[in-house]
C-alpha cells in the first residue's frame, strides 16, 4: 500500500448510507446505533444542506468528512451561509497519509460551489489531536468555550 496506493475520494449518495453509518459508529459516541446513524445520513443527504465525502482504498471505505451549510450563528464568522465541518474521520491504520486533509478539501470545494465564503469547524477542548489537525489545515482558533448546564 505504501507509496503506490491510490485513494479514491467521492461525494456520497444515498446508496452509500450503510458505509457512512459504519464509519460513523467509529467516529461518534457509543450511544449511537447503526440504524440511528443510517437514518441521520439519509436525512442529511436528502436535505440538500449537507455533503458527505468518502475515501476508498480498493473499494473499502476508509474515511469520511461530513459538511453542512449553516445559516445560524457560527462563532468567529461574518455570517451568511457557512460551510461547516460536522465530522471528519479516517481509519487509524490510514492516518498520517493526508487523507483527512484531502477529504476536507472536497468539503471546502463543495462549500465554495454552494456560495460559501467561510468554512468553520469545532472540537472539544481536550481533543488535542483534532486541534492540531485543524491548525495544520489552515483553520484559526476563533474562540475557546466551556459550555455549562444546570438541571432544574
Amino acid at each position: 500500500m505504501e507509496g503506490g496506493e491510490v485513494i479514491i475520494y467521492k461525494q456520497a449518495e444515498l446508496i452509500h448510507i450503510d458505509k457512512i453509518a459504519d464509519l460513523g459508529l467509529l467516529l461518534y459516541s457509543s450511544d449511537n446505533t447503526f440504524e440511528k446513524l443510517r437514518a441521520e445520513a439519509e436525512e442529511h443527504l436528502l436535505s440538500g444542506k449537507w455533503a458527505i465525502f468518502l475515501a476508498y482504498d480498493e473499494g473499502k471505505p476508509i474515511g469520511l468528512c461530513e459538511i453542512s451549510l449553516r445559516s445560524d450563528y457560527v462563532e468567529g464568522t461574518e455570517g451568511g451561509i457557512i460551510g461547516y465541518v460536522e465530522g471528519v474521520f479516517v481509519l487509524p491504520e490510514y492516518r498520517g497519509r493526508h487523507i483527512a486533509r484531502k477529504l476536507l478539501a472536497c468539503g471546502e470545494k463543495w462549500s465554495r460551489e454552494q456560495g460559501c465564503t467561510e468554512f468553520a469547524s469545532d472540537c472539544m477542548l481536550e481533543n488535542a489531536n483534532s486541534l492540531h489537525f485543524h491548525l495544520s489545515v489552515g483553520f484559526e482558533v476563533a474562540s475557546r468555550n466551556i459550555h455549562f448546564v444546570k438541571r432544574l
